[in-house]
């Protein structure tokens, strides 16, 4: 009683406030505000229980998530159908006793040897240990569970790593993937097909340097894969342009038969890696040909070259070849 008698009269003093302090009366005040804030704050905490105590005491509505558990499920099969992860369950009651199957919501113990499973009334069976809670909707209300014969098969593995290198910049070759292949198990019909597994999509941008990045296998439900990560390696280097003249030759010439060229050579624009440049410019690595059935075929005078890369011991990328249509004439023998 002395306490709350004591609460009362700072709150009076709090509320009905006064005149300003004089100098001296600064550390009285001080003090006086200290236990204005520490009333304060019991009165709001008070007034917090309170609307705590008052309002769960209603009645509520929530929906909680209540995990479903697979028993009795042998190793030698597995599940051909999907089944759900959790429930969810609509309840009603007092907010005090919804709280505390909230806070520690039941698990629903699903008998994988049973295809046909009622979860809305093994749901109310688990609930009903909470008193006064009524469900109002489970969802899914039934559980159908399908199995089938488990098998594993080794299948390569596809990059889908979305890759781009800054400008003059370059693969020495394909990506490699380390391992190649991955094993999928799951149900025989579904795996049965499969030719090849794939790597989550994700992006390395502006690349100009050797990369070996994990990167995640792509997981399905319904199926396990092993290993979950392979590692992507990337050769990188920077390239310059170069360029080279290529005389034009006709392939499948008849022996009696000659073709000549306007222009006779065509210039070839490519990339090459910065340290094959020197060893490059004392090769031709490019060819130029027409095929003499193309031009028995083309009544306009003018033909299209097809480049060939000769030399395979070089990283060479065709950029462009200039002029892109050269004219012919036949040569008729005497």
């Amino acid at each position: 009683m002395q306490f709350i008698n004591f609460i009362s009269e700072r709150f009076k003093h709090f509320f009905s406030g006064g005149p300003s302090p004089r100098p001296e009366e600064a550390d009285t005040d001080s003090f006086q505000n200290k236990e204005k804030i520490t009333a304060f704050s019991i009165a709001f905490f008070i007034a917090l229980c309170l609307w705590f105590i008052v309002n769960l005491n209603r009645d509520f509505n929530i929906t909680i998530q209540v995990p479903v558990i697979l028993t009795n499920l042998s190793e030698d099969v597995t599940l051909s159908n999907e089944v759900p992860e959790t429930a969810a369950v609509s309840l009603t009651g007092e907010g005090w006793k919804l709280i505390s199957v909230y806070s520690n919501p039941p698990r629903l113990m699903v008998n994988a040897e049973v295809s046909d499973i009622n979860l809305a009334e093994q749901v109310r069976s688990q609930i009903s240990a909470f008193s006064d809670l009524n469900i109002v909707r489970v969802e899914p209300a039934r559980l159908t569970i399908e199995t089938e014969r488990k098998a594993t098969k080794r299948v390569p593995i596809r990059n889908l790593v979305n890759i781009s290198v800054r400008d003059q910049f370059g693969l020495l070759r394909e990506p490699a993937i380390i391992p190649d292949s991955v094993t999928i198990t799951g149900a025989e019909s579904t795996i049965r097909d499969l030719t090849e597994w794939y790597t989550e999509e994700t992006e390395l941008r502006n690349i100009n340097s050797n990369v070996e990045q994990s990167v995640r296998v792509a997981q399905v439900s319904g199926m396990s894969v092993e290993p979950q990560t392979v590692m992507l390696t990337l050769e990188v280097t920077e390239f310059t342009e170069a360029e080279i003249r290529v005389p034009i030759r006709t392939r499948n010439l008849p022996n009696d038969s000659a073709v000549s060229y306007n222009p006779s050579t065509i210039t070839v624009r490519f990339d090459v890696p910065i340290h094959q440049y020197s060893e490059v410019q004392g090769t031709r690595p490019f060819a130029a040909y027409v095929d003499y059935e193309f031009i028995e075929e083309d009544d306009s005078g003018r033909v299209t070259p097809d480049i060939e890369i000769l030399e395979t011991d070089y990283i060479l990328r065709l950029r462009s070849f200039q002029p892109q249509r050269v004219s012919y004439f036949r040569i008729v023998a005497d």
